[in-house]
Order: structure tokens, then C-alpha cells, then sequence
């Protein structure tokens, strides 16, 4: 398959720790940070839910506006993908047809939340 994307439907093995759910730090092996453990990569949404928590933590204690403006625009990219799942839903109680399809296609260009796959002739 040189070039192509992966049939599988599966998830994406972690190429941090190989799949094996471990990484070596100073102390023996521990958890993989990007996977979590599994060996294999997280759905769009968890990886991006966890980055922002990282952002989140990081940027928490900081002085000045910084704290309190990671804080708001954390808030605010949660809110917006809370309401592009929302219409994302709405869209597929819709009759099919050209626009659901379009708006499910351009939340999902958004969040994530299925892989697209083009199609062989």
C-alpha cells in the first residue's frame, strides 16, 4: 500500500511507544503519555480534550490575563464543539439529502468524530 491510507477501521497503533502502552523513563517503564496505556491512539475528540487539559494545567497558576484567557478560550472551543455535535446529530434526523450530508460533512471537518474515507472507482 505505498502511500495509501489504512483499510482498517480499527484504531491508529501509538508510534510513540510502538503499541506496547509503555514507554522508559528515568525510573523503568511507565504509561505511554499519548496513548494513555493502550497502545493505541484515542479517538480526534479525546486527543483533543486531553491537549486542552495539558494547556489547561500548564497554563493554570500563570500571572497576569494568561491564566484567565487560556481558561475562556478553552471554554469557548468546548462550547463551539459541544454545539457542532449538536448540529452534527440534528443533521442526521434530517431526510438524507445534499444539505445534511454537507452539514454533517463540515461538522465532521471541525471535530473529528469519523474518519473519511474517499471512495475507489
Amino acid at each position: 500500500m505505498s502511500g495509501e491510507a489504512s483499510e482498517s477501521n480499527g484504531p491508529e497503533q501509538c508510534k510513540s511507544c510502538l503499541g506496547s502502552g509503555e514507554v522508559g523513563s528515568e525510573y523503568g517503564p511507565a504509561g505511554c503519555p499519548d496513548c494513555g496505556g493502550s497502545g493505541f491512539l484515542p479517538s480526534a475528540h479525546v486527543l483533543i480534550e486531553w491537549r486542552a487539559r495539558d494547556i489547561e494545567r500548564a497554563h493554570a497558576g500563570s500571572g497576569g490575563g494568561t491564566g484567565g484567557d487560556v481558561r475562556w478560550l478553552l471554554a469557548e472551543l468546548r462550547r463551539a464543539r459541544g454545539a457542532l455535535t449538536e448540529i452534527s446529530a440534528l443533521a442526521q434526523e434530517l431526510d438524507e439529502g445534499p444539505v445534511s450530508s454537507r452539514i454533517r460533512f463540515t461538522a465532521n471537518t471541525a471535530l473529528r468524530l469519523y474518519q473519511v474515507r474517499t471512495e475507489k472507482s
